[in-house]
């Protein structure tokens, strides 16, 4: 195996530094896989094995870490023929990695993997439907604490009240050229992103009854930290992003 090299952003590695390009195929985009990880060498290679495991092809996985000290490292330089792309040095936040990350993916649609989830069958179902630009595709996930799916179609109304996975959705590199992750909510970024998806005409959700990922509901971050900024800004959100009849369905549940 190659050594992985140290740069302006720290170390990286992956098969891409060898001139190994995956690239779109007729009726088939490139799909790029983002996992953000810190600390995470207990759960990263069942992550890993599960992209690995995807029929789906061409499909690119990027691995950014943000300095780890636990063995992630090894492991990431363990697997460096495999992945496509990863890169390890300090960051400010997890909003903010995947931020970067998007700019490290090369894919036309981008699905962001937590590194103690893994990707299910029904990812590579649902990525043989990513065909229409500008389109949000989106699945379900499967919860095993609660054992239960989570959680259909969204209507704009739902999405108000509850958000979706991102392990679940495939999100068009065009929603990153209008968008960023606002890092200031360092939970549910991610919510507030596909709220302004939702208002933004530019761009349409369509739901795939799929398994795309497996979920950690039981320690992952979203599971186990309040978003005080979110619950602070949620209203405004929702009323800058939503119908009035929306936003007042959503104030008089909160009152």
């Amino acid at each position: 195996m190659n050594k992985s090299s140290q740069g302006l952003i720290g170390f990286q590695g992956g098969a891409r530094l060898r001139g190994q390009l995956k690239t779109a195929k007729p009726g088939r985009p490139l799909i790029s896989v983002i996992t953000v990880v810190k600390n995470g060498a207990g759960t990263l290679e069942r992550a890993i094995g599960s992209v690995l495991a995807q029929r789906y092809a061409p499909l690119e996985y990027v691995v950014c870490d943000g300095g780890s000290r636990d063995g992630t490292l090894e492991l990431l330089r363990r697997y460096d023929s495999r992945i496509d792309y990863w890169y390890s040095q300090a960051d400010a936040g997890l909003y903010e990695a995947m931020n970067l990350a998007v700019q490290m993916a090369r894919g036309e649609w981008l699905l962001f993997l937590g590194a103690d989830d893994t990707l299910q069958p029904g990812f590579s179902l649902a990525a043989e439907q990513c065909l229409v630009p500008n389109t949000i595709y989106y699945g379900d996930v499967f919860m095993p604490r609660r054992k239960r799916r989570y959680d259909g179609q969204f209507s704009a109304g739902k999405l108000a009240r509850k958000n979706i996975c991102h392990q679940s959705i495939f999100y068009p590199r065009a929603v990153f050229d209008n968008y960023q992750f606002d890092p200031r909510y360092r939970v549910l970024a991610d919510w507030v992103l596909n709220m302004r998806c939702r208002s933004d005409a530019e761009f349409r959700f369509q739901y795939v009854p799929a398994v795309i990922a497996e979920f950690n509901d039981s320690t992952g971050v979203s599971s186990r930290l309040r978003d005080r900024e979110f619950q602070r800004d949620y209203l405004g959100l929702v009323y800058a992003n939503f119908s009035l009849f929306i936003f007042l369905r959503r104030l008089v549940s909160r009152t």
